[in-house]
């Protein structure tokens, strides 16, 4: 009797695109992807579906009834935010508190122009701001009782405002949460259909607007992601997916649809957060310790760093450039440069680049579906990198002729040159722009990128991978098999995980209630992993303390033991390993030697180990095979060199483990195209990835193989 083929499935909805991978209990890997569908997401996500089950020659209805996993990294929360298209919110708070979100640490927008500084968007106007006669000190104690009735004449107010969500984020709550809860019980009776997000529940944490922002967003995300979760649910489940789905978070771990529901801005950043998670499982494989991970979009370039091959989370995020808020996110950073983004000239005459981009409807000029303005992609169409008849396999030609059209007059005109300098003017700009961000997390942070290896991904990246990372000084560049749909790849590498925060003050003396609060959050984790399917040995667990200087701003994560009799013993070497982190962090000798070092608050995570598909690796072809032959030339004007040539091109399909490539070539997938720059070599390893090495560059052996 055959064996049941099974699947697992990741699927990121990106801006412009939305990927989708599958890798079956064979180890055999299959992607495709569609056009993004802003109106309903579930559309695009079930033609990029269809298409995968139409490349793995089975019926989708067979392909979901036999998967066993199956992972989502949405734009939802992050578009919501970004486009402040969300529910109408009301806000519950103590009294004499109410400007806390207008004053907003005295916050501005990036922009240093003063005279072009706006103020900042109010998710909540301040008349659906509603202070309660209560208060609660810094200890828990309740300095003025709340009131049932008071409780829910508050409520009643916000409805009578016709609000859609409610947000309760009181003083000193993370100490005594009584009178949130109180709130939150009347919200339940009053209005027991809306969205109701408690901040003693989603961030119980010293730092009074990060804890309300973080609030208030959660709110305003709930409503569109609870249609967004159920609808895909539904549009699945009718097309025969049985298993429950993942939903990842932006801290780089999955959780179910009903807790993406209670704690929507846990998504924020999700596919990005899919795609580092990848590089670190392909690096691991490759054996690489210093990553610097680039993906380019449609919509975006997002860029971050694995330093020993671990993510940098970050404990505090600053949304849209204008909410900061206490939400642990994988710290990527991104910038305006995707395939769809814009090209312009400004007011000096110089050509720029994003940050606005055409997105997927109506996509670049080439695209033929009613772009005017044009974008990145248009200008690889014009340079002769991307061919009109290859592009996505063949399912779409590209409309040349009035990209060249739209890159003279927009670009060209301004500038005085034709259509096909003006392009090169724009890729030169682009690649600028990626190489400034991976100097931004690399040298701006202390890293020698010359010690680094890129992992470049994204349906636009290979264009512009060997040039950024020639740029900035690293070597070699991994291209994975994938890399059209890597952060959907990505989301398949992710473990369950869950975390917790809570404040817990400490400078010295009885560590007691250090110990109850973290074995309390460790109670928490492990019994919703648990109660998930996961068993004991499958779990990990991991403590953390923020520690700080005293009277310094913010803190640094320290692991502590998982020890329920955590002792003072403990947390005093954690205060010493804290100086060391200092340093490491910040540099030597900067550390506050003359101040004590206190403890802010406890973290813990919980992980629940998923077994992930493994592609199987091929046989490498003999070395006396090694060198591909190409499929053919074509004419390409090289943008850095500022020259045309005949470039040879290579159709991947034919390509094996072993086959190496030397540049000026052009590889040809169904879903990407890499360039390969003069100068460079491409090797297809034994899982399919293209290692890309700059010969030119002197040899470097601190991240050696």
């Amino acid at each position: 009797m055959t064996e049941q083929v099974q699947y697992q499935i990741g699927c990121d909805i990106g801006g412009t695109f939305t990927d989708v991978t599958a890798v079956d209990s064979r180890g055999n890997v299959y992607s495709d992807k569609s056009d993004t569908t802003p109106a309903d997401l579930s559309v695009g996500l079930v033609a990029a579906l269809e298409n995968l089950a139409e490349r793995i020659g089975v019926p989708l209805g067979q392909v979901l009834s036999h998967t066993t996993r199956f992972v989502n990294g949405t734009t939802a929360v992050t578009n919501s935010i970004a486009e402040l298209r969300g529910a109408r919110v009301g806000l519950l708070t103590t009294q004499g508190f109410g400007d806390n979100l207008l004053i907003a640490r005295s916050a501005r927008s990036a922009e240093r122009d003063h005279h072009r500084q706006l103020n900042i968007p109010q998710i909540v106007p301040r008349e659906r701001i509603v202070e309660v006669n209560e208060r609660v000190d810094r200890k828990g104690a309740v300095v003025v009782p709340l009131s049932d009735a008071d409780a829910g004449a508050a409520v009643r107010r916000l409805v009578d405002m016709g609000v859609e969500a409610i947000a309760i984020s009181l003083l000193w709550s993370f100490a005594n949460p009584y009178h949130e809860e109180l709130l939150a019980a009347a919200a339940a009776e009053e209005a027991p259909g809306l969205f109701v997000s408690v901040s003693s529940r989603l961030h119980p944490v010293i730092r009074e607007y990060e804890r309300t922002m973080t609030t208030v967003l959660n709110a305003f995300t709930g409503i569109r992601v609870a249609e967004y979760t159920g609808r895909i649910e539904k549009e699945l489940g009718d097309r025969g997916l049985r298993t429950p789905i993942g939903f990842m978070q932006g801290f780089g771990g999955t959780l179910t649809a009903d807790e993406a529901r209670e704690r929507p801005i846990t998504l924020v950043d999700s596919g990005p957060a899919g795609g580092v998670i990848g590089a670190q499982a392909l690096a691991a494989r490759l054996g690489i310790h210093n990553v610097v991970t680039a993906d380019m979009g449609g919509t975006s370039f997002d860029v971050s760093v694995l330093q020993g091959n671990k993510p940098l989370v970050t404990q505090r995020v600053m949304l849209r450039d204008q909410f900061l808020t206490a939400l642990p996110k994988i710290d990527v950073l991104p910038i305006g440069a995707g395939g769809g983004s814009i090209a312009w000239v400004d007011a000096r005459g110089i050509p720029q680049v994003g940050p606005r981009s055409a997105g997927a409807d109506p996509g670049p000029v080439c695209y033929g579906k009613g772009g005017v303005v044009p974008t990145v992609t248009d200008a690889s169409a014009v340079l002769g990198l991307l061919a009109p008849q290859a592009f996505l396999g063949g399912r779409r030609e590209l409309a040349l002729e009035p990209a060249r059209q739209a890159m003279e007059s927009e670009i060209g005109k301004p500038l005085d040159v034709d259509a096909v300098h003006a392009a090169a003017a724009v890729y030169r700009m682009v690649t600028a722009n990626m190489s400034n961000a991976v100097r931004t997390v690399t040298v701006e942070r202390g890293h020698d990128p010359r010690i680094f290896s890129m992992v470049a991904y994204g349906g636009a990246l290979g264009i512009f991978a060997a040039d950024i990372a020639r740029e900035v000084g690293i070597r070699q560049v991994v291209i994975p098999a994938d890399a059209a749909v890597f952060s959907a790849t990505g989301l398949l590498n992710s473990d369950d995980v869950r975390t917790r925060s809570q404040s817990a003050m400490w400078a010295g003396g009885d560590a007691g209630p250090i110990a109850a609060a973290l074995g309390e959050l460790d109670d928490e984790l492990t019994a919703t992993l648990r109660a998930a399917g996961y068993s004991d040995d499958a779990i990990d667990v991991v403590w953390e303390g923020e520690f700080k200087y005293a009277g310094q701003q913010w803190e640094l994560p320290v692991s502590l033991p998982r020890n329920r009799n955590l002792g003072a013993a403990d947390l005093t070497d954690a205060q010493r390993r804290y100086g060391e982190l200092y340093e490491a962090e910040y540099g030597s000798g900067s550390a506050w030697v003359g101040s004590p070092v206190v403890l802010v608050a406890v973290r813990v995570t919980a992980t629940g180990r998923v077994s992930a598909l493994e592609p199987v690796p091929a046989q490498a072809v003999p070395d006396s095979e090694r060198v591909l032959a190409p499929n053919g030339s074509r004419r390409v004007f090289l943008p850095l060199e500022g020259r045309e040539a005949d470039v040879a091109v290579y159709d991947t399909g034919s390509a094996r483990a072993g086959h190496e490539v030397a540049g000026p070539a052009i590889l040809e997938h169904p879903l990407t195209t890499l360039q390969i720059p003069p100068g460079w070599t491409a090797r297809i390893d034994e899982w399919g990835n293209f290692i890309l090495t700059d010969q030119t560059a002197s040899t470097t052996q601190e991240n050696a193989q």
